[in-house]
Formats: structure tokens, sequence, C-alpha cells
């Protein structure tokens, strides 16, 4: 699976490199991530805020279309928020990524566009952590010995959303949707399961240069 994204990966950037150089822009963007994972019983509780960052270029390949690869940092996870008979509290599961997607950029008008395209991601580092309260009257946070070896360490995915040009300043929404099952097997099934595929909501706002 990594040999196949990593073609994969090396053909859509041989693309990239094709564009016209006299069409091309850098820039920065970053901006808030809610993160959350498909698993049974989850739902808008369950979003973790984070955030994501980075540096992209975008490359023009006719009047309506570019092409624009990025490099981000970017938090994944999700937040568990549990009251039982003798307890509360919440987990949180932490999973921050270095991250490439590559967007076909659709030019919809001047200042307003299209972006769809794959990602894959990198894990940099996994943890899990607790707060709860105990009978109400103990309060305790632990840091679980679940960690990185836990999460498989490569994610693959598809981005869609929509960006408003106001030169130079951008700015965004996007959808990310994981298609591969993050969990390794020695994670714990009661935790996860077979079906712990990260999404996120991305609203961020860049600039170019």
């Amino acid at each position: 699976m990594k040999y196949k994204i990593s073609i994969f990966l090396t053909a859509l950037f041989l693309i990239s490199a094709s564009a016209h150089a006299q069409m091309s822009q850098f820039g920065a963007k970053a901006g808030l991530n809610l993160s959350n994972m498909t698993i049974d019983g989850s739902n808008d509780r369950n979003l973790r805020t984070g955030f994501h960052a980075g540096v992209f270029t975008r490359m023009g390949i006719s009047e309506f279309f570019s092409i624009q690869p990025e490099l981000l940092y970017t938090t994944k996870g999700f937040t568990n928020n549990y009251d039982v008979a003798v307890a509360e509290g919440e987990v949180d599961f932490n999973l921050n990524y270095l991250e490439i997607p590559i967007n076909v950029v659709y030019h919809l008008a001047e200042d307003f566009s299209f972006q769809f395209g794959p990602y894959v991601s990198y894990l940099l580092t996994a943890n899990v952590e607790t707060n709860n309260e105990l009978l109400n009257l103990f309060d305790f946070d632990t840091d679980s010995d679940i960690d990185r070896d836990n999460f498989k360490s490569f994610d693959f995915g598809v981005t869609a959303g929509l960006e408003f040009q106001l030169d130079p300043i951008l700015l965004g929404f996007k959808y990310n949707l994981g298609l591969m099952n993050v969990a390794e097997d020695t994670l714990p099934g009661e935790l996860l399961g077979d079906k712990s595929k990260n999404t996120v909501i991305q609203i961020y706002a860049g600039i170019l240069f």
C-alpha cells in the first residue's frame, strides 16, 4: 500500500511540475480543524477542536484549472464524553499528521474556486488523554499507554472545498474524508473498532506571495 501511494504522489507531482512556471503562485495557510472518526455512535458531540498550518504552491494549467500541492501539519482525532453511574469525563484521541493534499482547483470566477483531490498523511504523534471525575468527589487525569504504535503510519483520503480570493488574502472551507482504517490490530477493539476513519472540517485563511 505504501508503494502504491508513493507512485501515485510521484505521478501527481510530475504533472504539477509540467505546469507553466510563469503561472505559479506560492502561499501559506492556517486555520481551524473540527475532527472526528467514523466509528459507531459518533456524532457532532465527538468533534475535537484542533488546527492545521502549512504552505502551498498553485500552478496554472489552463484558464480555469490549477494544480495545488500543499504541505501541512494537521491535528485529527476525536473526543468521547461519557457519564456512567459512578464516573463522568472525556477521552481525547489525539492524532497529529504531516499531510500532503494535491488539489485540482477549478476557478468558477476570478475570486471564487472549487477544490478537490487526494491527500496522504504521515502520522507524527498519537496519544490518548483522559479527564475523569469519580463519584463527583475525586478528579484525576491520566495519559494512556496507547501511542503511535497503535495506529497506522499512513492515512489516505480525499478532500473538497470552496475558496474565496480577496488578493492577496484567501478564505476557505474544506472537508477531508479518510479512506483507511487508522487503527492497528494492537488497539483494543472496544475503543475504535474496525471503522475508524478520519474526518475533518477545515476553516482557514491564507495569503499569496
